[in-house]
């Protein structure tokens, strides 16, 4: 193998090492937080919303 080749192959394989890290360490993060969010949503009393009813009339062309 050339230096070329070597350094070109390198940093393919470090640029794809931290590609791995940032993508798994973003969504180990979003996975605890949204166990947390979870869990916070679990102990909050549930809410009761009663919507009025609407009715639309028009005319049929």
């Amino acid at each position: 193998m050339n230096t070329t080749t070597t350094t070109r192959l390198t940093s393919f394989a470090l640029a794809a090492l931290l590609t791995v890290v940032t993508n798994g360490s973003m969504l180990l993060s979003f996975n605890s937080v949204a166990q947390e969010a979870t869990l916070a949503q679990n102990s909050q009393a549930p809410i009761a919303v009663t919507l009025n009813t609407v009715t639309v009339v028009g005319h049929q062309s």
